[in-house]
């Protein structure tokens, strides 16, 4: 113990002589305070006002009247094709002629046949001969003829031509030197005299039967009706219009001459107008998962709503629960 005691005295004076200084705790500085950034929201109070529920999209100028063309039953290798999708077309213009150099030479020889025909009717007539060689004579003629007119006959099957002033709205993809079936469509032709408009958007569901379209071409604005929707249509084109709504002019003779078939053009259709209902802008609304909300100001605090809408239209929105009017929509926010 006693040994103890002279180190522990030992220790204490060599530490007191050298200067050795026991450690002393730092003050800690106090954490810089974080203050809160300043948020301003901007606002509108909700309110009471009226919205019309306008359709607006683009229509394709189309036509009532349209024309398959075929070979008449005929089959063959395609010689001719002198028209592509989008011409227009005059009535007797030939379009499209199968192969027919053999049936082209057999008129041509026919054709001789039938004047040397007529040369000898000439003969017998000039020289006074029997009624029976002149009867015979015209017999002959008229067997040559009518052996004539059969091979021009067969020569329009083997080749199309336009019934009708036309615009080409589709073309077959068959090329020339290939066989083309018999009965086969090779082109349709609209007749642009019956002009009316299709419109196959995602709202056909939204139009009905007798309702006032506008259609907009250039700077002009021409009044149409709905004339037909997917359940009215004609049960035999009940496939191709299931998803079209026909709008037809009240005036078709007032159209520009640019007007084409093919072309679209925007038109707009009022479908109903709600007054006294609450509408907000659609700037102010956001949407997640399908559900449409927006922020409002309650207690100076933000909070969220969810909505149920109605009407929409490209700025504004009918909203049928969510809101009430006088509160506070935000808007925006500055920071």
């Amino acid at each position: 113990m006693q040994i103890i005691k002279y180190v522990l005295i030992f220790a204490v004076l060599t530490c007191t002589l050298s200067g050795c200084m026991l450690p002393v705790e730092e003050e800690l500085l106090p954490p810089d305070l974080l203050r809160p950034e300043e948020v301003n929201f901007r606002t509108i109070e909700v309110e009471r006002s009226t919205i019309q529920d306008v359709l607006e999209d683009y229509a394709v100028a189309g036509s009532s009247v349209h024309y398959e063309m075929t070979f008449h039953n005929r089959s063959g290798f395609l010689a001719e094709l002198d028209v592509r999708a989008g011409n227009s077309v005059k009535a007797g213009d030939i379009l499209a002629r199968l192969d027919t150099d053999s049936l082209e030479l057999d008129i041509q020889r026919q054709k001789i046949e039938v004047e040397k025909r007529q040369l000898t009717l000439e003969e017998i007539t000039r020289t006074g001969g029997t009624r029976f060689q002149r009867r015979h004579a015209e017999l002959d003629l008229e067997a040559a003829e009518l052996t004539l007119q059969q091979l021009e006959d067969e020569f329009l099957k083997s080749a199309i031509i336009a019934p009708v002033d036309g615009e080409v709205v589709f073309l077959n993809d068959f090329r020339i030197g290939e066989f083309v079936p018999g009965r086969s469509i090779v082109l349709i032709i609209a007749d642009p005299a019956h002009l009316q408009f299709e419109y196959s958007g995602t709202q056909t569901g939204r139009v009905r039967q007798g309702m006032a379209v506008d259609i907009t071409i250039g700077t002009e604005i021409f009044p149409a009706t709905v004339t037909m929707i997917p359940s009215n249509a004609p049960s035999e084109e009940r496939d191709r219009f299931r998803n079209t709504v026909i709008f037809s002019l009240e005036n078709a003779d007032l159209l520009p001459e640019y007007v084409r078939i093919g072309s679209r053009y925007r038109f707009s259709i009022f479908i109903e107008e709600k007054q006294d209902v609450i509408v907000i802008p659609i700037t102010a609304m956001s949407s997640f998962m399908g559900q449409s909300y927006v922020q409002v100001l309650e207690d100076g605090m933000r909070a969220e709503r969810d909505l149920d809408i109605g009407i929409t239209t490209r700025t504004h929105a009918e909203v049928l629960s969510g809101l009430e009017e006088g509160d506070l929509l935000i808007v925006g926010i500055d920071r």
